[in-house]
């Protein structure tokens, strides 16, 4: 999981405008499925579902099978499949979560694929929509915990690897420096490398692993830059949490060893790889094909040991010594047996707070859930630790705290310094700590189970007003505040609702019209790039306001979309403001958060169009034009003093240009003065509600009419965009 996935924002906001004041119903929220310890956990059984024969599976990657990391383990349990039971099998790979796994997904079950197993945790909820459709149809969701009659979840506990794989690396290094390319800071890959720490201090307690976050699953760039700044530290062993093998190429070309992941990386680096905790899908695969030719499948929710044999350990390097490797063999077979838990107490965490008590051993849940950091590591964690069983440790807050206004919380899906969405709403934070407002924050809060931990540790702690913002706490906001019926609860571009839950969101598209203006009068080339990061209604719906923007002073300027499948993610970013130049646009726009395009811009002596905040204005001063921005103080400050005043209601909210929610940037110094005026005459026409951007005669792309004139487009067709405008070239990626 990664930006705040508002790839489920038209969903949010088609129900959103039919909503009222009163509390929309919603579904119950999904909580995660308690697992049974020490052994694989099982859900309760239900009663065997129907199958189709013969058999034949369907896989939904993530990414692509070529990774040599998680989506290649699962694709090499396939292949298994195929050989020995003689099954059809399809697969699809690179599937963005979202929207499009849903497709995909449903697409596999219309075909008659039976079971259709899918990746990636953020195929969840696009699996559980489809598998209502096909109840006849078994479903596998990968890492996932909703389940149902016909869907399973399916996990396993590779920490325990990792530790093994840390008794290697701590035996290796002789600087006591090791260091941990790390994708996300989640429980998942927190686990790991608390896990693997464990091994490296059994056997060398003097050594310290020291982490970085690269924020992403699958970037070779950014994870050997991680590596090399963790090799210039002075580490000499490297351990990752990635999808590739640049780590571990690093670390060769460095003169030091390293610990692979996924899969036997020695296989493509050499024996300088100590080993690798290694995924082992094919053995469970077998198990629920053979159950379901038989009929005999039941819905479960399975968490694997060393036992069940879903992980493993790789074989050891010849640059492991024997004395490591019969340690090695030994701590595994203890493992297979029962009698070894690599979580026992006493542990401390990294700032020094007792975990676990001498004698005490953490439970499959308390593994779970872990987002701090153990003693040994060195490197931040969402939380600083606390003793499991007694109160969580305090957020950090700040804020003087006004004795007659409520506290204000806030759950964050991006680090606050991004400059992009969560920086814009960390703005709005600090305008109501300028009113005397005490908040607190959480940032890096991985959507799922861990936000409703976070939201209710807020809430425990007696915060008036939680606001989460990012659509995938929305099951987790509603959960928590069935709990706590007097606390108020704002969820950005969500769509449930209750007596103390609030939603709200804003239209973007008012400000990309007017972007579009600037971009148009600015371009020589009459080629203005867009860089997209998904093919939903919001973005489509943003950029074909500002191809009408942009046409309405140009008629011949031509707007050309890069999709990059990702919210923020700055190699892709760059590579697609560098394909954009090389194709000859001179103005770049970018609905993505980083500010590779504006540094690129800046670079090649083009211009930028920039989103969500006017911070990075500075980092291309001639190249910044302007950029939509997000002013969510304006709605923050109004629901603090309505919880105040006692007129707080849940009333939905999509506020725009009228509202002060959202603005244009000040448009730079050397954009003319008549294109300036043109601007803000076309505001002045919105916020007097005589113009609607999207009121006809509109034609697509195809120079079919979409829009007749006169006539202005709903708020519900505006919400399901699905079709490009004239002037923007290509098509929507299906």
């Amino acid at each position: 999981m990664r930006h705040p996935t508002r790839w489920f924002v038209l969903l949010a906001l088609l129900v959103m405008v039919a909503l009222v004041a009163a509390a929309c119903p919603a579904p119950a929220p999904t909580a995660a499925p308690a697992p049974a310890e020490p052994a694989a956990a099982t859900a309760a059984p239900s009663e065997p579902v129907a199958v189709q024969t013969p058999v034949k599976a369907a896989f939904v990657y993530v990414s692509a099978i070529g990774d040599k990391g998680w989506t290649y383990s699962h694709d090499e349990a396939r292949l298994i499949l195929e050989k020995e039971l003689g099954i059809e099998t399809a697969f699809m790979e690179n599937v963005p979560e979202g929207p499009d796994a849903e497709r995909v997904i449903r697409d596999f079950a219309e075909k008659g694929y039976n079971p259709i197993i899918t990746t990636s945790f953020g195929f969840m909820d696009p699996t559980i929509n489809v598998a209502k459709e096909y109840p006849d149809t078994w479903f596998i969701h990968v890492s996932g915990y909703k389940t149902a009659d016909n869907v399973s979840t399916i996990f396993a506990g590779i920490e325990e690897a990792r530790y093994l794989s840390g008794l290697a690396a701590g035996a290796a290094t002789k600087s006591n420096i090791i260091g941990y390319v790390a994708a996300f800071p989640i429980p998942e890959v927190i686990r790991g490398i608390n896990g693997f720490t464990q091994g490296v201090r059994e056997v060398n307690p003097d050594a310290e692993v020291r982490v970085v976050w690269t924020n992403t699953w699958f970037d070779p760039p950014k994870e050997k830059e991680a590596a090399d700044a963790l090799l210039a530290q002075g580490a000499d062993v490297i351990a990752q949490h990635q999808d590739t093998t640049e780590p571990q190429k690093a670390a060769a070309d460095a003169g030091a060893v390293s610990v692979g992941y996924h899969t036997d990386m020695r296989e493509t680096v050499g024996d300088t790889v100590l080993t690798s905790p290694m995924w082992f899908w094919g053995p469970k695969y077998l198990e629920i094909i053979k159950a379901i030719q038989a009929g005999t499948y039941q819905s479960e929710s399975f968490y694997g040991h060393m036992k069940d044999g879903t992980f493993d350990l790789a074989p050891l390097s010849p640059k492991v010594s024997a004395e490591t490797a019969q340690l090695i063999d030994q701590r595994r077979q203890e493992m297979i047996d029962g009698t070894f838990n690599i979580f026992c107490g006493p542990l401390l965490s990294n700032t020094g707070v007792e975990i676990l008590p001498e004698g005490k051993c953490m439970t499959v849940g308390e593994r779970l859930g872990m987002d701090f950091f153990i003693e040994g590591v060195q490197g931040e964690a969402p939380n600083p630790g606390a003793p499991l069983e007694g109160e969580p440790a305090p957020f950090e807050g700040s804020g003087t705290g006004a004795a007659d206004l409520p506290s204000a919380a806030f759950v964050y899906i991006g680090p606050v310094n991004d400059f992009g969405w969560t920086y814009a709403h960390d703005q709005g934070r600090l305008a109501l700590e300028a009113m005397g407002v005490k908040t607190a924050y959480a940032e890096l809060v991985p959507e799922g189970p861990d936000s409703a931990r976070i939201i209710r540790d807020f809430a425990e702690k007696g915060f008036d007003v939680i606001f989460a913002t990012s659509f995938g706490y929305m099951d987790s906001v509603i959960e928590v505040a069935a709990e706590y019926p007097d606390t108020v609860f704002e969820h950005a571009t969500g769509y449930q609702t209750a007596d103390n839950v609030g939603i709200y969101d804003g239209r973007g598209y008012q400000g990309w019209y007017l972007a579009g203006i600037v971009a148009g009068s600015m371009t020589k080339s009459n080629k203005l790039g867009y860089i997209a990061p998904y093919p939903i209604p919001e973005v489509v719906r943003n950029m074909n306001a500002f191809a009408l923007g942009a046409r309405s002073v140009n008629p011949d300027a031509e707007v050309t979309p890069v999709w990059i499948f990702d919210w923020v993610n700055p190699p892709k970013e760059r590579e697609a403001a560098e394909a954009l130049y090389a194709a000859g646009a001179d103005v770049i726009a970018r609905e993505s958060d980083s500010t590779e395009a504006d540094k690129l811009a800046q670079d090649k002596g083009i211009y930028v169009i920039g989103y969500n905040s006017d911070a990075t204005r500075d980092q291309a001063p001639d190249a910044f034009l302007t950029a939509p921005i997000w002013h969510w103080d304006v709605y923050y400050k109004q629901v603090i003093e309505e919880v105040a005043g006692g007129t707080w209601t849940n009333t939905p909210v999509w506020w725009g240009l009228n509202e002060g929610l959202l603005s244009l940037s000040p448009i730079a110094d050397f954009v003319p003065a008549d294109v300036k005026a043109l601007v803000e005459a076309e505001q002045a026409r919105i916020l007097s509600g005589d113009f609607d951007i999207f009121e006809g005669p509109i034609n697509d792309n195809t120079g079919a009419e979409r829009v007749p004139a006169g006539v202005a487009m709903t708020d519900e067709e505006k919400l399901a965009f699905d079709w490009l405008v004239e002037g923007v070239t290509g098509s929507i990626p299906q």
